[in-house]
């Protein structure tokens, strides 16, 4: 399928790009469609995480206020997960190690890679992708709450996947990044906390 760019206007530049583009697209037919325009914001990709905690099945989540919601009249302070832009870093998992501890004050220790997705197609190129990072509830975070000098106010919370998933169904939690991951979690949770509790037994569980 072809794709012809004519044209590409940068309309805004600040913490996303608002692009204008004037183009030409391989209709399913094989024929050429019309010159059509379209404006895009350019955000890059970025990586988010989903907390869990497989032996206590703990959820780790965080709050935040946001404008978006504000705007619609409802509270701005939304549940949500990890998340951060990876900018001119290359490495999606290294940006969702450093947010983990930026916004949490845990260190994950591991990351599964869920999905690589995008959050809007038609009007954001921006790319997710989205991990489930393994953690330890029991212990103390270390600092986190986010970055000062970017105006961040981040509370970590860390819930029963019960509880996650109760504010799942009542709305509660209804940001797309975290509903498509508590979805994932929901699927692979016994999965997980098999695994693990074979991994923590597996020395003094073995027989003779």
């Amino acid at each position: 399928m072809n794709v012809d760019v004519l044209d590409i206007q940068e309309l805004y530049r600040g913490f996303f790009r608002l692009l204008r583009m004037k183009m030409r697209y391989q209709r399913f037919d094989g024929n050429m469609s019309r010159e059509v325009h379209l404006e895009i914001l350019e955000r890059g990709d970025a990586a988010a995480v989903l907390l869990y905690d497989p032996h206590r099945d703990q959820v780790g989540l965080i709050r935040q206020f946001r404008p978006g919601p504000h705007l619609r009249g409802e509270s701005g302070w939304t549940t949500e997960i990890v998340a951060g832009s990876c900018g001119s870093e290359p490495d999606p998992q290294a940006v969702a190690w450093r947010e983990t501890r930026e916004e949490t004050g845990w260190t994950p220790d591991s990351l599964r890679l869920i999905q690589v997705f995008y959050l809007s197609p038609s009007g954001s190129s921006e790319r997710i992708h989205l991990y489930c990072g393994l953690f330890d509830s029991s212990t103390s975070p270390v600092a986190g709450g986010g970055l000062e000098q970017e105006g961040e106010d981040i509370q970590p919370v860390i819930v029963p996947f019960a509880t996650a998933w109760q504010w799942l169904e009542d709305r509660t939690l209804n940001s797309a990044i975290a509903i498509l991951a508590m979805q994932w979690l929901k699927l692979n949770r016994s999965e997980l906390r098999t695994r693990a509790m074979k991994d923590n037994c597996q020395s003094p569980c073995q027989g003779p």
